[in-house]
């Protein structure tokens, strides 16, 4: 019947009814795909919105190495055949060490099409409070409802541009966390701004690319974290049957060493530490440094340490960047390896007034509870925003054993509860 038909007989087209859910999960990284995983395990059917691995497939690019090793490399899930050995299983292959980042997506692809076969892969626009349901509202028009929502949208908003490059466009300066295509590099010289694992490893793919590159550091030298063979032994020498004994005294976190393995792993222990304490430990895991099978990729690597870029500026069709020592140095391209800095406030997903009833640290992180509740009743996040509560595992995918379980215990909790 067409519109004009319509209106000449009176009649008015039905409106869709609004579904309601009992969980909304935005995200289909790792760490939503845990949480719906973990609430599976309870009983519950969470909606998973988001496109698969997107942040890893669009922002990551290709020949790059996960830091962390495979057996700190697993999606959470109580489900036993979710896991990286259980997937090579599948797959009829090992997986190497360190992880290349097609084995990882593919992994967790795999892991999606178990846990969330359905996705709704539309964009959320806004996310709004109505009572004591939560509105989803898609790109589309279309809504859903929800009494409770998981925020997993991972470390994407909050990437740092420094400064000088604030005016510059993302075309010649993008950050490391636009790219996955290196082969526009190509005989092009490029500066790194950066010392951390993004910049080395960015710098290593780029130099193999055959791009002219050089990193900048205001640091005095560039740091690698040593291949830790102690580690390597002790679990070669604890496996099989000894390897839950193995992952009690270290963690298979890939994080700390013997004396902060287990405050970092466990947010039972990290609580416990003083503020300074905790932080520290936060530090350690977020220190600028590369991994040791870096090293030799970058010979041949120009590296300039000890200058920042006091100004950038658009040249031709490159930049002129002014550095601290008095230099200056022509390119045609400039990376942001510059890290993140958390800040919620860049949630623009939540409407105004319910972005306003989420407490937040002075620095922009959300005030969680110790399952990831915000100070919103049914409103939880996911990620690296949740490191200052349960520890810095939060900020890698083996965070996921530490998020998932608890999100999952307190939904279903509130499920049994309201029955």
């Amino acid at each position: 019947m067409s519109n004009a038909s319509v209106i000449a007989s009176g009649t008015v087209p039905l409106k869709r009814p609004v579904q309601t859910k009992e969980v909304v999960i935005i995200g289909a990284g790792p760490y939503g795909l845990s949480a719906a995983a973990c609430l599976q395990g309870m009983g519950a059917e969470p909606y998973v919105i988001g496109r698969s691995m997107a942040f890893w497939k669009n922002n990551m690019p290709g020949g790059m190495f996960l830091r962390s090793k495979s057996e700190a490399s697993n999606i959470a899930a109580p489900q036993k055949h979710l896991s990286i050995k259980a997937y090579q299983k599948a797959i009829r292959r090992k997986i190497a060490d360190p992880v290349p980042i097609e084995d990882f997506v593919a992994y967790g692809d795999w892991f999606q099409k178990q846990v969330a076969p359905n996705l709704d892969t539309r964009h959320v626009q806004k996310v709004s409070q109505d009572g004591e349901l939560f509105n989803i509202i898609f790109e589309d028009g279309d809504r859903i409802q929800a009494r409770s929502v998981v925020l997993a949208l991972g470390i994407g908003p909050f990437s740092q541009r420094p400064e000088p490059f604030a005016a510059i466009s993302r075309e010649i300066a993008p950050h490391s966390s636009d790219l996955n295509d290196f082969s526009r590099f190509k005989g092009k010289k490029v500066a790194v701004i950066g010392k951390g694992q993004s910049a080395l490893e960015y710098a290593a793919l780029l130099h193999e690319g055959h791009a002219e590159v050089q990193i900048l550091t205001r640091a005095p030298k560039l740091i690698f974290r040593p291949f830790a063979l102690r580690k390597h032994i002790f679990r070669a020498l604890t496996s099989g049957p000894l390897l839950g004994l193995s992952y009690k005294i270290i963690p298979p976190t890939d994080l700390g060493d013997v004396w902060t393995a287990r405050k970092m792993a466990h947010p039972e222990l990290f609580r416990r530490q003083s503020r300074e304490a905790q932080q520290a430990l936060i530090n350690a895991c977020a220190r600028p440094i590369g991994a040791y099978w870096l090293e030799p990729r970058l010979k041949g690597v120009r590296v300039r340490t000890n200058v920042t870029v006091n100004q950038a500026t658009p040249a031709g069709t490159g930049l002129k960047l002014e550095l601290s020592d008095g230099t200056t140095e022509q390119v045609d391209f400039a990376m942001l390896a510059t890290g993140y800095k958390i800040d919620i406030s860049r949630y623009q997903i939540l409407d105004g007034a319910l972005q306003q009833r989420v407490q937040r640290t002075p620095d922009g992180y959300p005030v969680l509870d110790m399952n990831l509740q915000t100070s919103v009743n049914g409103l939880y996040m996911a990620g690296v925003i949740g490191e200052r509560t349960l520890g810095p595992t939060l900020r890698f995918v083996t965070g996921t054993s530490n998020a998932g379980p608890r999100l999952a215990a307190a939904i279903a909790g509130k499920r049994a509860s309201a029955r």
